[in-house]
């Protein structure tokens, strides 16, 4: 048995950010974790997590996961190309890619309704909150790409609409294997 401090915000959102990247980093260190995952479509949560890893001394390995180019305007990226560049020249891995809990089914549900499984696991994921949703989700993106190991657990961060409000330790695994994933601990979460 363990015990650990789980955070419990009042309100989601980025006002959040400082506390959860500084208690992610923390429990990443604690638990000699060598993978962070951060979901940052921008780039500016990525450098608040960077800064807490700095701070605190952590040597592992950051991954940055965006939103899919093309997800708010046709063929666009949010994030610019001279952030992501400074991003890599820390020795970030950051990756673009298909949303694992919406993929093309996300085009049916837009243009006829309805909803598909993957989509229903998204919204049952959105019953603890927005960003553990996303930590979940962008664990089997940065898996299926590689960024990850899946016999490992990893420290994920992500957040409710910008900025990070969400952290769980987790077990990653590839989209054919999603029922392997396991949820270690919750470092915080809107309550």
């Amino acid at each position: 048995m363990r015990e650990a401090k789980t955070l419990y915000f009042d309100r989601p959102g980025p006002a959040n950010t400082p506390i959860i990247v500084k208690a992610a980093v923390e429990r990443a260190l604690e638990l000699d974790i060598g993978y962070i995952l951060v979901a940052s479509s921008t780039g500016a949560t990525a450098r608040q997590a960077l800064a807490a890893g700095e701070a605190a001394g952590y040597r592992g390995q950051w991954v940055v996961i965006g939103s899919h180019v093309g997800f708010r305007e046709p063929g666009r990226n949010r994030m610019d190309a001279a952030t992501r560049r400074e991003l890599e020249e820390r020795g970030v891995h950051v990756f673009f890619g298909t949303h694992a809990l919406s993929s093309v089914s996300r085009s049916f549900r837009l243009k006829w309704g309805g909803i598909d499984m993957l989509e229903t696991i998204a919204e049952v994921l959105r019953l603890f909150s927005p960003g553990i949703k996303v930590c979940i989700e962008m664990s089997v993106m940065a898996a299926d790409a590689g960024l990850v190991p899946v016999d490992q657990d990893i420290v994920a961060i992500a957040g409710t609409g910008g900025g990070a409000d969400s952290s769980l330790v987790l077990r990653p695994a590839n989209q054919n294997r999603f029922f392997e994933l396991k949820i270690r601990e919750i470092i915080g979460k809107p309550r």
